[in-house]
């Protein structure tokens, strides 16, 4: 049985490869996990794991990722696998993670969807004047109970999450847990900032309500792809259509 090799080396000053080869199993995941902690440690959150000399991958091995893909995510970063094997392909449609997780053909490929990430988040700030602000105006809705519009203009990161984080809390504490968020001028928003989306949808469905989206553009609906979450969150096209499917 072959063992674990890894290997690192930094791409643009932000991003790591991290070459796995041999087997990944329950006997080796220890060192995956230790790698991986040491590099979030580091604040190296970026990261491309290329799988070309990986020989076997078990479900084991696959956890060790995912127990730290969801904490790297909302700290803004990611993980995205290339030159997976059809073999390791198989482990995560067996595991239902191929929406979860972006898989690449080629090392290049991976490395080209953070630097795409960058170029839509310094759009979203030219647009917004250069400082991401973010604003954040509720609505409620008439006639309902707990049916509210959160309307965001402007640039969700790590420096305007805590705007979004005391309006969402602020609508829970009110008991309005059946929110719409209108993104008709959010301009972009990080996987942080979908991280926070996260953590209150959970918290707004134990409560029978909803986090629903709608007039989302382009670069927040890659966002949701890219995170594999375009199954957890409704998404209409109107703001009439995200309030009425509270009624039906």
């Amino acid at each position: 049985m072959s063992d674990l090799s890894l290997q690192t080396r930094e791409v643009d000053g932000a991003i790591t490869v991290l070459s796995i080869g041999g087997h990944l199993d329950k006997r080796t995941k220890g060192q995956l996990d230790q790698a991986i902690s040491g590099l979030a440690e580091r604040g190296r959150l970026r990261m491309v794991v290329n799988c070309q000399k990986l020989t076997y991958l078990s479900s084991d091995g696959m956890g060790v990722f995912l127990s730290h893909l969801i904490k790297i995510r909302k700290a803004g970063g990611d993980i995205k696998f290339c030159v997976m094997s059809s073999e390791s392909k198989t482990v995560l449609s067996l595991l239902g993670l191929q929406n979860l997780l972006q898989v690449f053909e080629a090392e290049d490929e991976a490395i080209e969807e953070f630097r795409k990430a960058d170029a839509a988040a310094e759009t979203g700030k030219k647009e917004e004047g250069g400082e991401g602000k973010l604003s954040i105006e509720l609505i409620p809705v008439e006639g309902t109970d707990d049916v509210s519009v959160a309307v965001l203009k402007g640039f969700i990161d790590r420096h305007t999450l805590s705007i979004l984080d005391r309006n969402l809390k602020q609508l829970m504490d009110e008991g309005r847990v059946r929110m719409v968020v209108d993104c008709a001028d959010l301009t972009y928003i990080s996987s942080n900032g979908m991280g926070t989306f996260i953590a209150y949808v959970n918290r707004t469905r134990n409560k029978g309500g909803d986090i629903r989206f709608c007039n989302m553009r382009d670069i927040a609906r890659t966002v949701i792809t890219m995170l594999g979450l375009h199954n957890l969150f409704q998404i209409f096209d109107s703001r009439d259509k995200a309030i009425a499917s509270y009624q039906a």
